[in-house]
C-alpha cells in the first residue's frame, strides 16, 4: 500500500468498517476483520485508532455528521416554518429508506454494547452525538428563521432523537414508506408548532417566521 497519512488511513478504515458492519453485522467487525477489508496490516489498527469502541464511536458519529448538514441545508428563511422542518425531516428519511442497512447498523451497535459493560459508554457516546447534533440543528434554524422555541431545547432535542429513533426502527421492521412518512409529516408540523418569532433576530435579518395558528391547522389536516 503507498504510503499515507493517518488521517487518510483512517478515513479507509472507517470506510472498510461500515462495509464489514452492513455486510457481516456488528459481531463480525473486528479489528482483524476491518484491516482486511481495507486492504491493510493488522498491526496499523493501532497507529489510527485506540481500540475498536473507538472505531465504533466514529462510525456513528460521522453518520450522523453528514445527516445534520444535509437536514440543515433542506431550512430556508421562506415559506412556513413547518414546511421547513417537513423539508429538514425528509431529507433525513430520504437516507433511511435509500440506505436502511446503515441505519440498521447503529441500532445493531447500541444494543450490542448495552450487553458489556465495559462498552456501553459507546451508546452513551452515540446517544450523546444525537443529542449534541439535534441541539446545534435547533440553534441553526433558529438563526435561519429568525424564530425562538417556545420549550428549552434540550428537551426538544431529546422529543426529535426519541421520535425519528422510534420511527426508524419501526420502519425496519415493516419497512411500510406510507405509514412512516405520514407519521413523519404529523410530527414535523407539532414540532414546528414550538416556533415563535423571535422580533430581536427579525430587526437585521427581516421579518421572523414561526407557525401562525393557521398554518399550523392548515398542514395539520393538509
Amino acid at each position: 500500500m503507498p504510503r499515507m497519512s493517518v488521517t487518510q488511513r483512517r478515513e479507509l478504515l472507517l470506510a472498510a468498517a461500515w462495509r464489514v458492519l452492513v455486510r457481516d453485522g456488528f459481531a463480525a467487525a473486528t479489528t482483524r476483520a476491518v484491516c482486511r477489508e481495507a486492504g491493510m496490516k493488522q498491526g496499523v489498527f493501532h497507529y489510527c485508532f485506540t481500540n475498536r469502541d473507538e472505531l465504533m464511536r466514529e462510525v456513528a458519529a460521522g453518520l450522523l455528521a453528514a445527516q445534520v448538514s444535509a437536514s440543515i441545508g433542506a431550512v430556508g428563511p421562506g415559506g412556513t416554518m413547518a414546511e421547513s422542518v417537513i423539508n429538514a425531516f425528509t431529507v433525513y428519511w430520504d437516507t433511511v429508506e435509500a440506505d436502511p442497512g446503515l441505519h440498521q447498523v447503529l441500532y445493531e451497535i447500541t444494543t450490542s454494547v448495552l450487553r458489556d459493560r465495559r462498552a456501553s459508554d459507546i451508546a452513551r457516546f452515540q446517544y450523546g452525538r444525537y443529542l449534541d447534533g439535534v441541539l446545534r440543528s435547533l440553534v441553526q434554524i433558529a438563526e435561519i428563521r429568525h424564530i425562538t422555541w417556545d420549550i428549552p431545547e434540550e428537551t426538544l432535542a431529546r422529543q426529535v432523537v426519541t421520535v425519528l429513533d422510534g420511527l426508524t426502527l419501526h420502519y425496519l421492521v415493516d419497512r411500510d414508506s406510507g405509514a412512516a412518512r405520514a407519521a413523519l409529516h404529523a410530527f414535523a408540523v407539532d414540532f414546528a408548532g414550538h416556533a415563535r418569532p423571535d422580533p430581536d433576530r427579525a430587526d437585521d435579518h427581516g421579518p421572523a417566521r414561526g407557525t401562525t395558528d393557521h398554518e399550523h391547522r392548515l398542514l395539520r389536516h393538509g
